[in-house]
């Protein structure tokens, strides 16, 4: 039996690193990790031994570097060029309604505009507003007073 655990030890640290190459996630790299190692021990050590060696081992490996591994693999929010936008405040080019939108001036670019859901009233031309957010390509926008 324990000339096959060389084979065995081999086989699970090649079918992990597959797996962990194939996958955009951390799944299997503590067992690739683990049955290396315990391939290594593996000719001085009694079958069963290797065994309780390659569990400890995976085991201490995922503890140790896993919550660390998903802080720096979490996906962050996503910014793009557009999120510079939200929170400017601009002139409107023309008047906003709540039914037909209107337009403003982003960058030197013209956006449509149209108004946050709790807006009623329309804004008029040359009246100061502030960008909230992006719904595809038009600029959600609120009045300012003042």
């Amino acid at each position: 039996m324990e000339n096959y655990m060389v084979w065995i030890w081999l086989g699970i640290f090649v079918i992990s690193v597959v797996v962990e190459a194939s996958t955009q996630e951390l799944v299997s790299i503590w067992f690739a990790l683990a049955a290396i190692i315990t391939l290594a021990l593996s000719f001085i050590m009694p079958w069963w031994a290797e065994i309780i060696v390659f569990c400890v081992l995976s085991l201490v490996a995922l503890i140790a570097t896993r919550p660390l591994c998903k802080k720096m693999l979490a996906r962050s929010v996503r910014h793009t060029n557009a999120d510079e936008f939200i929170g400017k405040r601009i002139k409107a080019e023309t008047d906003i309604t709540k039914f037909d939108g209107g337009e403003v001036k982003l960058n030197g670019i013209i956006y449509t505009a149209i108004l946050m859901e709790s807006e009623e009233e329309t804004i008029s031309k040359d009246s100061l507003v502030e960008v909230v957010s992006l719904k595809g390509n038009k600029a959600v926008v609120k009045k300012i007073e003042g």
